[in-house]
C-alpha cells in the first residue's frame, strides 16, 4: 500500500471506508451538531495524513466513475444542485490574496455566471463561465496548478489537506457524498449533514401551529426561517431543525417543497388542521353564503371551503 504522502495512494488506493463513516456518525453525535461537506472532507482527509492508511471495508463496494463533485471549471456546464470544489480567496494583504478550497453546491445559473453557495463560510461567491478561449482557460488552468504546487511539498499538515482537495478532491470529496448518501443513518439539509437518530421530531401539536403560522407568509420559507413560528418551541439548535424538516418532509398533505433539492423552501400543501376564530367575514363569491363571522369560530369544514377559495388568508 502507498504512503498517504504520495499521490498514487490518492489517486489508486484510497477509499471511503466503513470506519471513516463510523467515526463522523460518533462526531456528530459527540458535537450534537450538522456538519458541512468541507469540514468532513477534511477530518478525513486530516485523519489520513495523521494516522496514515485505512484498511477497514469501503462503504461501498464499487464508486461510480464520473465525480459527483467536480473542481471547478469556467468551460464546463453546471445546473443547480451540482457539487463543487472552488477556490475562495480572502484578501491577505493590499497585493495579495490568500486562496482555500471549499466545497460548495450550485444554487444559481445564469448569463454566464454560476452561484455556488459555501457552506462551510455560510455566504454565496458568484463564478463567472464567461472564459471560453483557450487563452481564457489556459490562465485558469495555470492558477489551479499555482495553488496546488504552492501545497505541494509543505510540512504543515492544514495545507496538506487543502492540497489534497485541491488535486484529488474529485475522488475523495465525491466519494464521500456518495457514501454519506447510501448511508440511512445521515440526513442533509441545505449542505449539513446530520443523524437521523439525534433529530427531535415535533409533536402534532407544533407542526398545526406551524401550519397556522404558514397562512399569512407571502413567500415560501426555509426549514430554519420557519423554526421561529413553532409554539411550543422546538428542541434547540440542530436535533429540532433536523426534527422539524423530516416531520414537514413526511407531511406532503400539509407541506410543500417549492424548491427542488436538498435547500427546501417551504410552503402550505392544505388547509390548517382544525378551527379557526376569523378576524373579517367572508362570503362564497358564487352563491354568495356567509361563510364566516368576526369573532365567531369557524369549523374544520369551513376552513377547508375557505382555504379551496383562497380566502383563508384574507380572513385571518
Amino acid at each position: 500500500m502507498a504512503n498517504v504522502y504520495s499521490d498514487i495512494y490518492w489517486t489508486d488506493e484510497f477509499d471511503i471506508t466503513i470506519a471513516d463513516l463510523d467515526r463522523i456518525a460518533a462526531h456528530i453525535r459527540e458535537t450534537a451538531q450538522a456538519h458541512d461537506l468541507t469540514t468532513l472532507a477534511r477530518r478525513v482527509v486530516r485523519g489520513r495524513l495523521r494516522f496514515g492508511p485505512e484498511t477497514s471495508a469501503p462503504a461501498r463496494p464499487a464508486w461510480a466513475e464520473d465525480p459527483s463533485v467536480r473542481l471547478w471549471n469556467p468551460a464546463a456546464e453546471w445546473k443547480e444542485g451540482d457539487q463543487v470544489i472552488v477556490a475562495v480567496g480572502f484578501p491577505k494583504s493590499r497585493r495579495r490574496t490568500l486562496h482555500k478550497p471549499f466545497v460548495g453546491e450550485v444554487i444559481g445559473v445564469k448569463r454566464g455566471n454560476v452561484e455556488v453557495r459555501i457552506d462551510t463560510l455560510g455566504e454565496s461567491r458568484t463564478y463567472s463561465t464567461l472564459a471560453k478561449d483557450e487563452y481564457e482557460l489556459s490562465k485558469w488552468r495555470q492558477f489551479v496548478e499555482d495553488l496546488v504546487a504552492a501545497r505541494r511539498d509543505t510540512k504543515d499538515v492544514e495545507t496538506q489537506v487543502e492540497y489534497v482537495i485541491l488535486e484529488h478532491g474529485e475522488r475523495v470529496v465525491s466519494q464521500l457524498l456518495d457514501a454519506l448518501r447510501a448511508d440511512e443513518r445521515f440526513v442533509c439539509l441545505a449542505g449539513h449533514w446530520f443523524l437521523r437518530e439525534l433529530a427531535v421530531s415535533p409533536t402534532e401539536e407544533q407542526l398545526t401551529t406551524l401550519a397556522w403560522a404558514m397562512v399569512s407568509l407571502e413567500e415560501p420559507q426555509s426549514t430554519a426561517e420557519l423554526v421561529p413560528r413553532v409554539e411550543p418551541p422546538l428542541a434547540e439548535s440542530d436535533p429540532g431543525l433536523f426534527g422539524l424538516y423530516l416531520a414537514m418532509r413526511d407531511r406532503p398533505d400539509l407541506f410543500e417543497n417549492a424548491d427542488p433539492g436538498q435547500r427546501p423552501r417551504w410552503v402550505l400543501a392544505g388547509q390548517p388542521p382544525g378551527s379557526c376564530i376569523p378576524q373579517y367575514a367572508a362570503y362564497d363569491p358564487e352563491t354568495y353564503e356567509i361563510l364566516c363571522l368576526p369573532g365567531k369560530s369557524a369549523p374544520p369544514e369551513t376552513v377547508k371551503r375557505l382555504w379551496n377559495l383562497g380566502l383563508l388568508k384574507a380572513v385571518l
